[in-house]
């Protein structure tokens, strides 16, 4: 039963995290603040090397739905967790249901 406990914490968890995560996002530019319309433009410091991706400029829009993405992964995962606690929990009871009657 202490697996249906830890899965439900973690699932309300990772829920709550995801949420949060929604709300607070804001998109920075190296490390200042970006609102609506603003394009980051990106910094080229060195070579590109192999297996690095080449710098590009970014909208707000695009820096937000990157931050947001997170926030959508960690609902979907928690909410999994959730069903996962409650389909155990619902195992469990019937199991000692079951085993109360013989």
């Amino acid at each position: 039963m202490l697996i249906v406990l830890v899965l439900f914490v973690a699932g309300a968890g990772l829920l709550l995290l995801g949420l949060d995560k929604l709300h607070t996002a804001v998109p920075t530019c190296y490390g200042h603040p970006m609102s609506p319309g603003e394009v980051c433009h990106a910094r080229v410091t060195g070579p590109v090397t192999d297996g690095m991706p080449e710098p590009h400029d970014s909208t707000y829009r695009e820096q937000l739905d990157n931050l947001t993405s997170g926030g959508w992964t960690a609902i979907v995962l928690g909410l999994v967790l959730l069903a996962l606690a409650l389909l155990l929990a619902v195992s469990f009871a019937a199991t000692t249901i079951r085993d109360h009657r013989e």
